[in-house]
């Protein structure tokens, strides 16, 4: 995921109501699942597909709407003091584990602690929040977990204290980092707590059944806050990480939500199945992340180089072809208050920019022929990108890339540890702002690319302390160029999703940041 951010302000509500019989009873739907999840313990999510699995599974202080807006979660409101330091979150009285025991403030307090802690904290995957104490404790200098800034004022009041400002805090409290674990269970089951027959969560849903490589079943929790607006009694998410099989599926009715589709399917689907068809821009770009410590990232004119070369236009009309946006920045479109950046070279015509990428590689002195490593996950639309790009390098620079594929939940662990030049991969926001994006490559994050620039620091540090949007939206947007600049990452396309949902389902809507809580759905019992 794996990664993750944080946003908006929640309006809540069951957006579901039915008149007709065959939607009034609970039944069972399938969405597909892209790649195995790596880990059903919220702390050590890692991937995409094990933070859409915990929000069915786990509701942390604050949650999503069914369009992915922020709503209230195990936390029924909040207040910010006048120098946005202090958060105060008032717990739901009625807040209970599915195992019957209270959900209290100090669960969310051995939580956070947890989330942090040696030997669960994976840097890289934490959204940075700035709590008080947070990264000392996750760099190690300091050792005592009472000192992060997280307090049980009592029961049912939280209290919790940054360093500076962040307005979005209740949508960054989203992520998988801040939800509640039990403490029962995590000490009776050790490692084996978040298995089948062993697990507590205290979202919509609870652990039923999971078959390795194959489905994780989920069934509706009656303890759950609003259990009542629950309209499904058992979801099943399936692994189908071929998305032609994925659609034969669909077709047979195996599946009833395909998050992702085949190269060349769209076109038909668009004709025959207009009606299931949910085409939306998402708050997601797709590009190369540069590891700034390998032979490639560097020297920037070898990132720019190969960015230079690269037409997304015909990337994304002639391979792709799945609508997406081609993209030359990583803050994409829609973003609130925001300008989408652009080099100033994105409009040349591509001889000239192939003759500026020869003149940029001869002057960094790079071997040639430039041979690249570069990550490609097994996911059909990322390996799509990857081949086309390296043919462009290749005919354009005569660079060789040598591609190391696999599943994304064993190259997780090269990203996280550094180990690689290039890697392929989608950058999505949590949070409806640019904050969430930027934030990702902050030196004071041990981010995956292991990008260190202290003027992007300052130009974010500043940005979070600015009262005018105006002023607020110039510093980050001179951020991003930054970033741009130094080529830390090459975009290539602003994402589009594209989902085929059954005419059984209702409740899908439109969510730019991708996430739709199975809570909010419902589905017909007449296939």
């Amino acid at each position: 995921m794996p990664s993750r951010v944080s946003v908006l302000a929640f309006f809540a509500g069951m957006l579901l109501s039915f008149a007709a019989s065959a939607w009034s009873a609970p039944v069972p739907i399938s969405i597909q699942m892209l790649y195995e999840p790596t880990s059903l313990d919220p702390h050590k999510a890692t991937t995409r597909e094990d933070g859409l699995v915990d929000l069915d599974l786990f509701e942390g202080l604050t949650s999503y709407s069914a369009t992915g807006t922020i709503i209230p979660g195990t936390a029924q409101s909040w207040e910010a003091s006048a120098d946005g330091l202090v958060w105060t979150f008032h717990l739901r009285p009625d807040a209970v584990w599915s195992d019957g025991m209270p959900l209290e403030a100090e669960d969310f307090v051995y939580s956070f602690r947890r989330a942090l802690s040696p030997g669960i904290v994976v840097p890289t995957n934490v959204v940075p929040v700035p709590i008080l104490n947070a990264a000392e404790i996750i760099a190690g200098r300091e050792k005592d977990p009472t000192k992060l800034g997280v307090t049980a004022l009592d029961a049912h009041t939280l209290r919790v204290t940054l360093i500076k400002p962040m307005p979005f805090l209740p949508a960054a409290l989203t992520d998988t980092t801040w939800m509640p674990v039990p403490r029962q269970a995590i000490e009776a089951w050790a490692d084996k707590w978040a298995e089948p027959g062993h697990m507590v969560s205290n979202g919509p849903f609870t652990l039923k059944a999971r078959a390795p490589e194959s489905e994780i079943d989920l069934a509706r929790n009656p303890r759950f806050h609003d259990a009542g607006s629950v309209w499904i009694d058992e979801v099943r998410h399936v692994l189908a990480d071929d998305n032609s099989a994925a659609l034969k599926r669909y077709a047979a009715g195996e599946l009833d939500v395909i998050r992702a589709l085949a190269k060349g399917d769209l076109p038909r689907l668009k004709r025959d199945h207009p009606d299931e068809l949910r085409s939306y821009p998402q708050l997601a770009a797709i590009g190369f992340l540069i590891n700034s410590d390998s032979p490639v990232g560097r020297d920037p004119r070898i990132g720019r180089a190969l960015s230079l070369v690269i037409d997304r236009d015909e990337l994304e009309s002639k391979v792709i072809r799945l609508d997406q946006i081609p993209a030359y920045g990583v803050v994409p479109p829609g973003m609130p208050d925001y300008t989408v950046q652009r080099p100033d070279w994105a409009g040349l015509p591509m001889a000239e920019r192939v003759a500026m990428a020869k003149n940029l590689l001869a002057e960094s002195g790079v071997p040639t022929p430039l041979k690249i490593r570069v990550l490609v996950p097994k996911i059909d639309l990322f390996h799509l990108y990857a081949q086309a790009v390296f043919a462009m390098w290749h005919s354009a620079l005569g660079v060789e890339t040598e591609e190391e594929g696999g599943e994304p939940r064993v190259l997780i662990d090269q990203l996280i540890h550094h180990d690689f030049e290039v890697s392929i991969g989608q950058l999505g926001a949590t949070v409806p702002d640019a904050w969430s994006v930027l934030s990702l490559f902050q030196s004071e994050e041990d981010n995956p690319g292991n990008y260190r620039n202290p003027e992007f620091d300052s130009l974010l540090d500043r940005s979070s302390r600015m009262a005018s949007p105006a002023e607020r939206r110039s510093l980050l947007q001179s951020a991003e160029k930054r970033l741009l600049d130094d080529q830390a990452v090459i975009p290539l396309s602003y994402v589009v999703s594209q989902m085929l949902v059954s005419p059984r389902v209702r409740g899908i809507e439109d969510s730019a940041l991708g996430f739709h809580p199975s809570r909010f759905l419902s589905v017909s019992q007449e296939k």
